[in-house]
């Protein structure tokens, strides 16, 4: 599997979950922010591209990522929101079976701080 925007150093492999025919592949250095891409298993295709809604350089947007049937969530613990790379885990669900995915909630830790990643 390769993402459709590939490009040098986005780190794409970096982490990876699989759950029934749905593969989910972090590339934290992608774009700005990093990406998280969607695939079906049992052919291969690309389903989606899910990046967070507030993304920003160093984030590392897809460092870790799970899926538990529809649900998809990926970490990123360069997101500053509780101080300099406090960290962050966004989730994001499909409601059609993987055609589309939503950010539906974005977690941070109540005691955050800086460099708690």
């Amino acid at each position: 599997m390769v993402a459709s925007d590939a490009a040098a150093d986005d780190k794409f492999g970096y982490s990876m979950a699989i759950d029934g025919d749905t593969v989910v592949i972090g590339a934290y250095n992608a774009g700005t922010g990093g990406a998280v891409y969607v695939y079906r298993a049992s052919d291969g295709a690309e389903l989606a591209k899910l990046t967070a809604s507030d993304a920003a350089a160093g984030d590392y947007f897809g460092v870790s990522v799970a899926i538990d049937g529809a649900t998809i969530v990926a970490g990123a613990y360069g997101d500053d929101d509780g101080g300099s790379s406090s960290g962050s885990v966004y989730v994001f669900l499909t409601t059609d079976g993987g055609a589309t995915y939503a950010q539906v909630a974005k977690l941070t830790a109540t005691d955050a701080a800086a460099g708690a990643h």
